[in-house]
């Protein structure tokens, strides 16, 4: 039930407004009035109303500057201007605080209904465009974690030499969906911080970093004695954030702590001197203001599993055997904390690889894998869940050769308008249509239509969602569906549900318009 405050100078206006409609009708409950402009800003301040149905003019303090105080302090409440002058500079400087609706006096019970109602549909709709944000960052944030700590994973496990072309492989993936990777990075050091106080730093740090640089993505890593938080350079100075580290104590420790801060030209030059320092050590904990994460950091045990995990989904002749021996290693981990540490690095390498299970799918499981506090539950799941990807890799690669020859064809030429199996047939394999179309349908279970229309989806997709979105009639062109975005959008809404000016809004964090 939303609350609703009613603020005039005449007496006769406000109760006649309060008793005269049947308001819990409506679900709103009217928790006061106020006869002037100061009493109704500090009932806003206790009570905190949805909706202000305000006089503009009223002693003390107007409706309008009602208005300008409260949105300093919350842009959350909702106006509704009662006036008895039509006078358009009254409407026009309550319009620059988004205030929509203006309601003149003498005005109808039907009227203050329905311009309630409509402020009451507006303050819904902002309700689901948050819930809709939180699902988002959610999303983003588990994504950009499980990459990390797959990169961080990936460093530990390389104990022979690290070659330019390995490294660059670490972050691939992580490069197509974050485009900060490539920008420069801060790292800022805090040594001599004892291992019972990392908890209380990490605190404090966030606490400090939340209120100073509010929608800055910060990480922050712990090894023993020395805290590491690390992200994309934003500033010419960082003085407030040494300064606030550097006048740190701490009631159980005589030593007080040391900054010192580095600068990178990126993403990759950071980690790779983070890693050189923090292999060292056994354990390592990373956190990112909302979770934190404890990396273990069993050198062999990691190189191993990431060995099994490379070939299953790359070298199909020993698939069986390395799947066998990887449940085999995560069925003899026994810390709930590093089972936690390698999902991430499991499910984003066979995201990358398997053209039926992609990114998005990857976050979707690991969310709900995270969600798991049993350790041989969360076990049971991730096994599983190998096995299953694997499967899909085995049917993948188990096509005949002509199929396959088919699905690169799609693969090279998917922006193609005049893409069709005839194509194909005449101008790369060179063979009768009709025995090719048997033949994939055979070796893969589906027809080649499908198999096509599900191929610009996937490309579409990534397209959409990829950092710097595309026209929806340049994504169409690209995926094959030429000058005609009209059909794109057509089969987009048909295979997802959604249009795909809805899913870039859901992407976005904003509510779809269907």
């Amino acid at each position: 039930m939303l609350k609703l405050l009613i603020a005039d100078d005449e007496k006769t206006i406000r109760e006649s407004i309060c008793h005269l409609i049947d308001w819990k009708s409506y679900d709103i409950e009217v928790i006061g009035t106020a006869k002037n402009g100061i009493e109704a800003y500090h009932m806003i301040l206790d009570l905190y109303p949805d909706i202000v149905l305000t006089d503009i003019r009223m002693p003390g303090l107007s409706g309008l500057d009602l208005i300008e105080k409260m949105h300093e302090v919350s842009a959350d409440t909702l106006f509704i201007i009662l006036s008895g002058y039509n006078e358009f500079e009254y409407a026009k400087t309550a319009m620059q605080y988004g205030i929509r609706h203006y309601l003149l006096k003498p005005c109808s019970e039907q009227q203050i209904i329905e311009s309630i109602l409509a402020v009451k549909k507006e303050y819904q709709a902002r309700i689901l465009e948050k819930n809709f944000l939180t699902e988002h960052n959610q999303l983003k944030n588990q994504l950009y974690t499980g990459m990390l700590i797959n990169i961080i994973n990936r460093y530990l496990a390389q104990n022979g030499q690290l070659t330019p072309e390995i490294e660059d492989s670490f972050y691939t993936e992580f490069c197509s969906h974050f485009h900060e990777a490539t920008c420069p990075y801060e790292v800022c050091y805090l040594y001599y911080v004892e291992s019972h106080n990392h908890e209380e730093t990490f605190r404090r740090v966030s606490d400090f970093w939340g209120l100073a640089y509010p929608g800055i993505q910060m990480n922050l890593l712990y090894v023993k004695n020395t805290l590491v938080i690390f992200f994309r350079s934003f500033s010419d100075s960082y003085d407030e954030l040494t300064g606030f580290l550097t006048g740190m104590t701490f009631e159980k420790q005589a030593t007080s702590p040391v900054a010192k801060l580095y600068s990178y030209p990126d993403l990759k030059s950071a980690m790779h001197k983070i890693a050189t320092q923090i292999r060292r050590y056994e354990e390592i904990l990373y956190f990112n203001e909302q979770t934190l994460f404890q990396i273990n950091n069993y050198d062999n045990i990691l190189q191993d599993i990431q060995i099994y995990a490379d070939r299953i989904f790359h070298n199909m002749e020993s698939a069986d055997e390395d799947l066998s021996l990887l449940l085999s290693q995560i069925e003899n981990i026994q810390q709930l904390s590093f089972l936690k540490q390698i999902a991430p690095s499991l499910i984003m390498n066979a995201a990358s690889t398997l053209p039926s299970f992609g990114i998005a799918d990857a976050v979707d499981f690991l969310i709900s894998l995270d969600r798991e506090a049993d350790m041989d539950l969360y076990r049971q799941k991730l096994m599983h869940q190998m096995i299953l990807l694997k499967q899909m890799n085995g049917f993948s690669a188990s096509t005949g050769e002509i199929s396959d020859k088919i699905k690169k064809s799609v693969q090279a030429h998917i922006s193609n308008s005049e893409l069709s199996l005839k194509w194909i047939a005449e101008h790369e394999l060179y063979m009768n249509v009709d025995y090719i179309s048997k033949k994939f349908v055979k070796e893969t279970g589906q027809k080649f239509s499908a198999y096509l229309t599900e191929m610009r989806i996937k490309r579409a997709k990534k397209l959409l969602a990829g950092c710097h979105s595309l026209p929806i009639a340049d994504v169409a062109e690209l995926v094959g569906c030429g000058n005609n975005p009209m059909y794109f959008s057509q089969i987009f809404k048909k295979y997802t549900g959604m249009s795909p000016s809805s899913y870039i809004k859901t992407l976005q964090g904003q509510k779809p318009t269907e």
